[in-house]
């Protein structure tokens, strides 16, 4: 039990490297191939922890940003969005285990419809908010290292949608 949660931790720490490098980017695909790392350490971590939902989200989050990254040579059509969501709702039903599990599947839920949209901006603002549900999650769930890696990775979007877009903006603004 021990060893499982020491390597749980040293998963979510492998998981934030991949993070911050996805939010350091400006192009879609980059930033989701190194998500679909994130995802998987993520996925590791919950799953050594006994957090099925968790882990299962981010075993779908692999999924949908390989897809989401395949986007010229995939058409993801609306129809591709519904059987993504559906698929986060079945398994959120299965592995429910209290209120709690519903965080990981509105985070999730939400970042993957702000992925189909593609507006980078758009994608950096969900991903804010999506990351504060699965602090809280984190917390309930003893994912230590996820706490850390997750306020490390809010504090990188909003540095991120600073640079991005709020930066941006206001030198577009200054050349009008």
């Amino acid at each position: 039990m021990r060893l499982n949660f020491i390597m749980a931790q040293i998963m979510g720490a492998l998981a934030l490297i991949f993070l911050i490098c996805s939010f350091q980017n400006n192009n879609k695909k980059i930033l989701l191939k190194f998500q679909v790392g994130s995802s998987f350490m993520y996925a590791m971590q919950y799953l050594l922890l006994g957090a099925f939902t968790g882990c299962l989200m981010n075993i779908v989050c692999m999924i949908r940003n390989y897809l989401f990254g395949k986007d010229e040579d995939i058409d993801i059509t609306l129809r591709w969005l519904i059987v993504i969501l559906g698929t986060m709702s079945l398994l959120t039903m299965f592995s429910y285990d209290g209120v709690i599990s519903l965080l990981p599947f509105f985070a999730v839920f939400s970042f993957t419809i702000s992925l189909w949209i593609g507006n980078l901006r758009i994608i950096r603002i969900v991903e804010a908010i999506a990351t504060i549900l699965f602090i809280i999650y984190s917390i309930f769930v003893y994912a230590i290292t996820g706490v850390f890696a997750y306020s490390f990775e809010l504090s990188t979007v909003l540095f991120a949608i600073y640079r991005f877009d709020i930066k941006n903006n206001k030198k577009r603004k200054k050349v009008k």
